[in-house]
């Protein structure tokens, strides 16, 4: 998975607002978790980064284009991205404090103290990549009107019409054609 931490001081000196462009922010988890997916247009993350008392304020924006299979052809299907976020990254306990418990609801991947103990630490990489995850579609389509796959032969209805006998039932009512219900 793809990592950039940045210490936090250096993030508030230099300005809350940072673009991610790399390419393999996203085509590194792509490979590495075998997303049938790829990068069809420069992707990019934009984020602004607000501290609070009790953690940061994340509000930015993903943009780009992917290509995914169609759910009903498996041809390209060509995914626009754009995607707004709001996220709250509450901060770790001060390892230093003597009571300090650790906090189910922190995620030490998104923020943390240094090992080398310069304070702490927001992985962009990975802020970025879980927004891009959530942005890609569940059941995309090549086109609105897209046909399918017969489900007798296989043939890409969108192309040709096949030759394989229609049914006028619903095949996932098959095992009922046969009941009898007697009165």
């Amino acid at each position: 998975m793809y990592s950039t931490w940045a210490p936090l001081q250096a993030i508030l000196n230099t300005g809350p607002h940072y673009i991610l462009e790399d390419q393999s922010i996203w085509t590194g988890p792509i490979e590495e978790f075998k997303i049938p997916c790829r990068i069809s247009g420069p992707v990019k993350a934009e984020f602004d980064i607000f501290p609070q008392e009790d953690g940061l304020l994340i509000r930015g924006k993903i943009t780009g284009q992917v290509t995914v299979p169609c759910s009903r052809c498996a041809e390209d299907a060509v995914h626009e991205i754009r995607h707004e976020f709001d996220s709250f990254e509450p901060l770790p306990a001060d390892d230093e404090a003597e009571d300090a418990e650790p906090d189910p609801d922190i995620d030490e991947y998104f923020i943390r103290y240094s090992p080398q103990g310069t304070g702490l630490e927001v992985n962009l990489g990975a802020l970025a990549w879980e927004e891009f995850a959530q942005t890609l579609p569940v059941h995309p389509l090549c086109t609105q009107n897209c046909a399918g796959l017969c489900p007798k032969c296989g043939k890409n209805l969108n192309n040709d019409a096949c030759e394989c006998e229609k049914e006028d039932y619903d095949p996932r009512m098959a095992k009922l054609r046969g009941l009898k219900i007697n009165k």
